[in-house]
């Protein structure tokens, strides 16, 4: 190689030689980025009002937003034939689960290599038990208040206010519910409380009327749950019908997932011949109960009605926390994972959720590739 000799440039040739040895520069400090090295985007939020500064101290120059795009590395070192992954080093899957034995008793006393879980068929380590765990719970009853519902609507009222009542006469001192009424519209009436008095007094001023905002209400419920402490639990008294709003299904369904809520129903049949009944509603009520890892009762009676939520409540009260982090996942063309958790000794039933949503693109999540 020739002699590196050092000249006086001329001014035009002295700035391109200036912005090449800072552009080199800052490729050293930066260092060689590995393919897939990092999964996850978690971007510092910067003040209102003002805008992010380089690192080589430019003023005025704004930094561009590190964008994680959800899609395999396009790298010389991927091969084209290698399965996408779904990764995350921070997500953690939080499952609440009940076990029962061959006789349908609850087992509380399992450990935790009784239990193991797969993911889209793949094992994974259980990072986080907690058996019948005692973390605060924050319920949000949803009470159908429709025309179609005003037949049973005091029957199911007054189930409600034993259930708030023995919700807080045992158990964490820190849990608490909330109650939402729908019809046509998602009403909050009490805010997050541990008085079964002010449940009871928003309770009396509910009316049947309008249309059934089902999945509406699901959807806001979950939003308002879902940065609570500890457990989340929905709890939903209706006949299952949606028959108004903007929320779809599926939109509710994630929502549901996203905080980790499981949610149980108390479906209320206003009709009892089959051609009045809107069994497509209750079907799907169902399904989002068993997604999440709940429960399903239809009581014909008000004996069946108070014994459908004292299960609700033993259910809670025996509940076991499993925890872990997706590993070695392949990832879902509908971003919605299958969960399979079980119990390796024979007669044990469990109930939980059957799976979560990857988080959406724009969370900075990816997939990445082997």
């Amino acid at each position: 190689m020739g002699r590196i000799c050092f000249r006086p440039l001329r001014a035009p040739l002295l700035r391109v030689a200036v912005v090449c040895f800072a552009g080199v520069g800052l490729i050293a400090q930066q260092g060689p980025i590995e393919p897939g090295s990092q999964t996850v985007a978690r971007p510092r939020p910067a003040a209102q009002g003002q805008s992010s500064s380089s690192t080589s101290g430019q003023t005025g120059a704004k930094t561009p937003a590190r964008q994680v795009p959800f899609k395999p590395d396009s790298t010389p070192a991927a091969s084209q034939d290698e399965t996408p992954l779904f990764r995350s080093d921070v997500r953690l899957v939080r499952m609440l689960a009940t076990a029962r034995d061959s006789h349908g008793a609850l087992a509380g006393h399992l450990t935790r290599d009784d239990f193991q879980v797969a993911d889209s068929g793949v094992m994974q380590e259980i990072a986080i038990f907690e058996p019948t765990t005692e973390r605060p719970l924050s319920v949000s009853i949803l009470i159908d208040c429709s025309r179609s519902t005003q037949r049973e609507h005091r029957t199911e009222l007054d189930a409600v206010r034993t259930f708030a009542r023995s919700l807080f006469q045992q158990g964490n001192e820190k849990d608490a519910a909330t109650l939402y009424s729908f019809n046509a519209d998602v009403t909050l009436e009490a805010a997050w409380t541990r008085s079964a008095e002010r449940i009871e007094r928003a309770l009396n001023r509910l009316q049947s009327e309008g249309a059934t905002a089902l999945y509406d209400a699901i959807y806001f419920a979950a939003q308002d749950v879902r940065a609570r402490d500890g457990r989340h639990v929905i709890v939903i008294v209706s006949d299952g019908g949606n028959t108004f709003g903007k929320t779809t299904y599926l939109q509710a369904l994630e929502a549901a997932h996203g905080a980790d809520a499981v949610i149980y129903s108390v479906i209320i049949v206003p009709v009892v011949e089959e051609p009045g009944r809107n069994t497509g509603g209750e079907h799907a009520l169902t399904s989002l109960c068993n997604s999440t890892g709940g429960r399903t009762f239809s009581p014909g009676t008000t004996r069946e009605m108070d014994s459908a939520f004292s299960d609700i409540l033993r259910d809670l009260r025996t509940q076991y926390l499993i925890g872990y982090y997706p590993h070695g996942v392949p990832a879902a063309r509908d971003r919605f994972h299958e969960v399979k958790l079980s119990v390796r000794a024979p007669g044990y039933t469990v109930t939980s959720r059957s799976g979560y949503f990857e988080p959406a693109p724009s969370s900075g999540f990816r997939k990445v590739t082997k």
